[in-house]
Parts: structure tokens; sequence; C-alpha cells
């Protein structure tokens, strides 16, 4: 019989393309973990095609696991005693992967497959489907984060967030205290005005009750306003410090994790937040009463006959059985809605930001008819979540109906007995109007709280991720930068480059050739310390491991021209200084001593010339200039420069490598560049990167005279 546990942690079926992750996330759950498939995929580098072996072996090492890899025949795998992945063969002959938790001599290999379920396979039936052998075995070490650890970390972190609002939140949860129990005051001055005071005709006692009755529903309408005022202070509080904690975290988070995340994502786990402080608002104002009105309608009510009470109190469970079983499926129907709100503002910016393109390809009809099917897609989950509402709320007012019906016949019945007065009569009905609101309120307050939860899920998710180390050494200047050995791969793939021996130095200008997709940006990348290499070193002034110097001291030094420029919504000045202080007169001399202002002289409003969004204004050399001017401001000690000149006209491309010339020797230069003609004239060495790795490095003339890239390119396109 397979145990209930390893049932509970293979529920998933999924597309063959996460059979990887989801195996590797049935064995995280085995081990009472939890991680999101989502996570899991960026980590492995699941694509639309999979993922591989050494994608899993990578995230499971990553995660907290002792991965080892086996090539080991079905013998050998019925001693195993722990969850191992098995690479398997489908019937159309893909690569597929399963779970096998341990070996039952019956019934065979108890198999966990994410496309069908938990099953038994016999020795035979594995072995034809097992045909590489190849299997990765898995075992927590003491870096594995539990479920449990994980759900003390959130609630520390949440309480992080709510502490300096603890204060304001007290006081507002007393003076609903105060606000609750005054809200009693109608219902038990209805009782005494009609059993007590009209009965009596004196037009004093009137006069004191309602005199009474008045000081109390205005002293509770003051307390009201007043507990509003300290709501709305402690939300506006909040909002701002989980935004700015949130959006904080975000930009401390390695670059790598941008790659795999778009736009829209980001900006609707960013609105999530605001989920949180309506929970919170509702929590401790709403709640508060209803949990007291509820309390303290009770109270009266036995006080007026203990039979209501006892129905009263019997019949709450049936608002909370209710909302119990359709529990799931409202967490389901909001987490949908959610990722699809996500999906929708992904397309509608992307959308937007390619719309060149799609006007160029006349494409319109094409991105409107998937616009329609993803926004349909949302707001057909949001409909479904409404249904679940529907439904919910006529099943709690069909059952406040039936309870009302209940109670005003026994009352009336107690009166006919004359076991209690028409005064009490009304009383009592003033109580339960009000306590079948607030018993609602209460049964339905999980519904609000399952959506918080998930949205502060969501936005935990990226930021718990691990910041960027920005400790180490302090540096102030860069003179040589040697590349020893070094590796890269990405996740879950093959090896991107590997042996890579370059020597930057301060006086010379590097350049680094090779075909697109060879690696030459990606170098770049590791450089600027956004990609971790995996093996080698990289030594600043023969001193210094890279890794070893503070990563805000090392970037500092460093002046970046990319690939992709991006201009910020502004004027020209502002793009240069990006937030910096300056004087207008250091700036313009700042221009004229590189002879910027041949450029932006000729911009209508110079300096103050407004680039639009995204820098719509300007041409691709306009934008590079900026760029250009952008990175010598910072007076950097290693300047990249990553297709610097590509959109540049020939003068434009002439007066940058003129201007390299000239600051070379107060600044490292690399080149990456593959426009090979002009590397003649400017790099001191060149370095040719292709089959994965350095395969020759020399000047123009040392080139020349042997076979390669480089020389290859000079003999079909120069020569």
């Amino acid at each position: 019989m397979i145990s209930k546990h390893i049932r509970n942690t293979h529920t998933l079926q999924l597309d063959r393309s996460d059979c990887g992750v989801a195996c590797l996330l049935s064995i995280i759950k085995f081990y009472k973990g939890n991680y999101s498939l989502e996570k899991l995929r960026e980590l492995s580098g699941t694509t639309s095609q999979g993922t591989t072996m050494l994608g899993l072996y990578e995230v499971a090492n990553n995660l907290g696991f002792d991965a080892e890899g086996f090539n080991i025949s079905t013998d050998t795998l019925k001693e195993n005693t722990e969850p191992a992945i098995l690479q398997i063969k489908t019937e159309n002959n893909s690569d597929h992967y399963v779970v096998c938790y341990e070996y039952d001599k019956e019934k065979g290999f108890i198999i966990g497959d994410p496309a069908i379920g938990i099953n038994y396979i016999s020795e035979k039936n594995l072995d034809q489907l097992w045909q590489s052998k190849n299997c990765l075995l898995l075992s927590p070490n003491s870096k594995f984060v539990t479920e449990k650890q994980i759900e003390k970390t959130k609630k520390k972190y949440f309480i992080t967030l709510l502490r300096d609002d603890f204060k304001l939140l007290i006081i507002s949860t007393i003076i609903g205290i105060f606000v609750a129990g005054l809200g009693m005051a109608m219902a038990i001055f209805s009782q005494k005005l009609i059993d007590d005071i009209l009965p009596s005709n004196n037009i004093n006692k009137l006069i004191s009750g309602i005199t009474l009755l008045f000081i109390l529903l205005s002293a509770r309408v003051g307390l009201s306003i007043l507990r509003q005022h300290f709501l709305i202070q402690q939300s506006k509080d909040f909002n701002n410090r989980i935004n700015n904690t949130f959006f904080s975290s975000l930009l401390q988070l390695p670059k790598l994790f941008f790659h795999t995340r778009k736009i829209g994502e980001l900006i609707a786990r960013l609105n999530d937040t605001q989920r949180i402080q309506s929970v919170i608002k509702t929590l401790t104002s709403s709640l508060v009463i209803d949990t007291l009105v509820a309390l303290i309608s009770l109270v009266f009510l036995f006080s007026f006959s203990w039979q209501l009470g006892i129905i009263s109190l019997l019949s709450l469970p049936i608002y909370f059985y209710i909302i119990y079983r359709n529990n799931k499926n409202i967490i389901k129907s909001q987490v949908d809605v959610m990722q699809n709100y996500a999906l929708t503002e992904s397309n509608f910016i992307n959308t937007i930001q390619g719309i060149s393109t799609i006007k160029n390809y006349n494409k319109q009809y094409i991105f409107s008819k998937l616009n329609q099917n993803i926004f349909s897609g949302f707001q057909e989950k949001i409909f479904n979540l409404e249904k679940i509402n529907i439904s919910l709320s006529w099943q709690s007012g069909f059952a406040s109906v039936l309870f009302l019906i209940g109670v005003l016949i026994y009352a009336s019945i107690q009166v006919f007995n004359k076991e209690i007065k028409i005064g009490e009569l009304m009383a009592i009905l003033g109580i339960v109007v009000s306590l079948l609101p607030s018993i609602a309120n209460l049964a339905l307050i999980s519904i609000p709280i399952n959506e918080a939860k998930i949205a502060f899920n969501r936005m935990y998710e990226f930021a718990s991720i691990e910041k960027e180390n920005e400790d180490g050494l302090e540096i102030f200047e860069i003179n040589k930068i040697s590349i020893q050995n070094i590796s890269f791969r990405f996740p879950g793939r093959s090896l991107l480059f590997h042996d890579l021996h370059i020597e930057i130095e301060k006086g010379k200008i590097i350049a680094i050739v090779g075909e697109s997709g060879s690696g030459k940006s990606t170098l770049g990348q590791i450089l600027k310390r956004f990609y971790p290499y995996e093996i080698g070193n990289i030594t600043v002034n023969n001193k210094y491991k890279l890794s070893e110097i503070g990563l805000k001291s090392y970037r500092e030094l460093l002046g970046v021209v990319p690939q992709e420029i991006t201009i910020f919504n502004g004027n020209v000045l502002d793009n240069i200084l990006l937030g910096a202080t300056e004087t207008l007169e250091n700036m313009i001399d700042f221009i004229r001593k590189y002879g910027f202002e041949l450029y932006f002289d000729l911009l209508p409003q110079g300096l103050m010339t407004i680039v639009g969004e995204e820098g719509i204004n300007l041409s691709g050399g306009q934008k590079q200039i900026i760029a250009l001017a952008r990175a010598l401001f910072k007076k950097p000690q290693f300047l990249i420069l990553d297709e610097a000149t590509s959109a540049m006209d020939r003068k434009t491309e002439n007066f940058t490598i003129q201007l390299l010339q000239k600051i070379k020797q107060d600044c490292a230069v690399l080149f990456i560049s593959h426009r090979l003609h002009k590397l003649r004239n400017i790099a001191d060495t060149i370095y040719i990167l292709e089959n994965r790795t350095i395969t020759k490095f020399g000047n123009h003339e040392k080139l020349m005279k042997t076979e390669n890239f480089y020389s290859e390119y000079w003999k079909e396109n120069i020569s």
C-alpha cells in the first residue's frame, strides 16, 4: 500500500515539458519543503522543450540537496532507500522524468509520474522504459529549508512590515470595542421605550432617555470618525512601507532574475501589495466590530431568553460550513485571477513596446486578437470567482432568512405565552438584525484573507530571493583585469564558453570579436558582475579576486555603454546624470572637454531637450552618444563598450574612436564589436572568441598572418 505521504507529494499532472521540475517538486514536498513550480522552472532553465538532468542537478544543489548523478542498474535501484529521479523514454521516444520512491518485492517499484500520478511498475517494465539507466539521487542537507521554516520566516517578515503600525492598530481596536458596545444602544432603548417609558406616561423619563440615546449615538459617530482617521493614517504608512520594501528588494536582485520575468508580471505583483493592506484594514475595522457585535448580541439574547441564545449559538456553524466547503475553489480562483492579471499586464506592455514592429508587418489584427484572447481569459477567471461569491451570497442569505424567521416565530410564541414582553421582542429582533450581518461577515472573512495571503506569498517569493552581495573590499582604481580559465553556462544548458584567458589593462584598448551568440556580450555581463562564472577566476590589479571586491565599490569604477541603451523619461541632462547632483557650469565644462557639444548643440533645446518615453525623440546614434557621455561622466577606471557604435553614422563613430584613444591612458577599455573593419586602427589586442573559447589573439597584423575568424572577415569584406 502506497503511503498517504507519498500520494500527497505527487499530485501534479502537467505538460511533458515540466515533468523534470515536477519530479523535483514532488521530492521537495516528500521532505516537507515547498517551492513554486515557476521558481523551479526558472532555476533549472526549463524551456518549452523541457529541462535536462544537468539542470535538475544544479537546481537541486542550490535548494539544499546533496545531488548525485549515476548510471546504475535496476538491481542497484532496488537497494536505494531515497527518492530518485529517473530519465525514461516515452512512447514517441522523447525524454521523460519520473520519481522512484522505493521498491516493493510484491508489487514492484513505486513510481511517481507527473503525467499520470502514482503507480506500481514491475522490474521488467521499468527496464524497458528506463533504457538510459540515468538517475539523480537526492538527499536533503543542512541547507534544505522546510515549508514550516519558510512559513516561520514569512510571519517574521510580515510582522516586521507591520511593527510600526501596532500602536495605531491597537488604538483603533480599542475604539472599535466602544463603537461595538454603543451599537446595541438602540435595541436596548427600543425595549425600554415600549415596555417601560411609554406605559408610564412620564414625559421627563422620555426626554431623559432620548437625551441619553442622543449622547450615546453621537459618541458612536464621533468615535467611528476618529477610528477611520487612525485607519487611513495606518493605511497610508503601511502602503508606503510595503511598496518601498518590495520595490527596493526588486532593485537589489541579481540581473539574471529579470531575464526570466516580464515587466507586466512585476507590476502586477507590486499592485498585489495593495490587497494586503486592504485586508489589514478589514481585519482591524469590520472584524473587530463584527466579533464584538456577535458576542454582545449573544449575551443580550441569552439575557432575554436562554432558549433563543442556544438557538442562535447552534445556528452559527452553518455559516462557517458554507464557506469552508467552498474554500478550496475560492483559493484556486483567486490564484487564477492574479496570475491572469499578470499575464494580461505583461501582454499589454509587451505589445505597446513592440508597436513599431507590429505596424511594420501589418500585424495589428493578430495582436489585437491575442490581446482579446488573453483579456477574455482574465475576465473568465474573474467571472468564475464572482460566480462562487454569488453562490456563497445566496446560501448565506437564505440561511439568514431562515434564522430570522425562526427567531421571530419562537419569540412571538413567547410573547403569546407572556414569557417575554413586546418591547423585549422588538429588542430581540433589533439584536438579531445586527447579529446576522456580523456573523455573515465573520464567515466570509476567509475570502479576503485568502486573497491577501496569496498576494503576500507572490510578493514574498520575489522579496525573499537572495540579494546581490555588496560586501567586500573597497578599491579606488583599476589598472589591470586578468580573466583566467573562465567557463560559463546558463542554468540547465551546456557550456557557452570555457577556458577564457584575457588580459585587460589601463592604456590599452582590448577588443573581443566573434560570431553572434558566441558569448561576447555574456562575458561583458560577467565583468559587470551580473552573472556568476562557473570555473576560473578574475583578478583585479594582480591582487584581488573580483568576487572579493565590494560590489558598490567596483561598480563605482565601472563605466558601461551596453548593446541596448536605456533612456529614461526626462531631458538629456537627466539621462547623463541619472540622479547625480552637478552644476550646469560643470556639466558644460564636461561636455566641452570630451567634445560632446558637437552633438548636443544640434538638439532642439540642447541638454534640456525632452527625450520622450524610452528616448522616442532620439535616433539610435544619439542614444549611444548619451550613453557614452553617461559612462564617461563617472570618470571610470574600466570602460566596457558592447556594440557601442552599432547605430552611429561614420562621422560619429570616428569621433567615438578618437575619444577612446584619448581616454585610454586613464581608463582600461574593453571593446566588444562585430564591426571588425574599425578594430585595425583602435585595438591594441584583439581576442577571437569562437568554438566556445579564445582561439587566437594579437594585433591586426599578427591575426592577419593566420587563418581565423578575423582574417577571413577581412579577406571576404575588406580586401
